[in-house]
């Protein structure tokens, strides 16, 4: 079975690979946990995207097969208001 580290950087390869290594500015790991089940592990990476002139942080959550390393899903994380600091 994996290790949280190995998780994070098989979804990190995942998200280059996904985007042809396109650059991802401010690419941020901002969380990583053990699914309830043992049986993920959800990456949460974040990046900028620049819109005119403005900067928005937007979140991406892998869930990862904490056996086989394969990335099963990538999801839009929504943060609600709490969370934003």
């Amino acid at each position: 079975m994996m290790d949280a580290k190995e998780a994070v950087r098989l979804a990190t390869a995942y998200f280059h690979n996904l985007l042809d290594n396109r650059d991802l500015p401010g690419l941020e790991l901002e969380e990583v946990e053990k699914s309830p089940d043992g049986l993920h592990w959800l990456v949460t990476l974040s990046y900028v995207r620049r819109v005119l002139l403005a900067e928005q942080r937007i979140y991406k959550q892998f869930k990862v097969d904490a056996e086989t390393g394969e990335v099963v899903s990538m999801t839009i994380r929504l943060l609600d208001a709490s969370q934003l600091r």
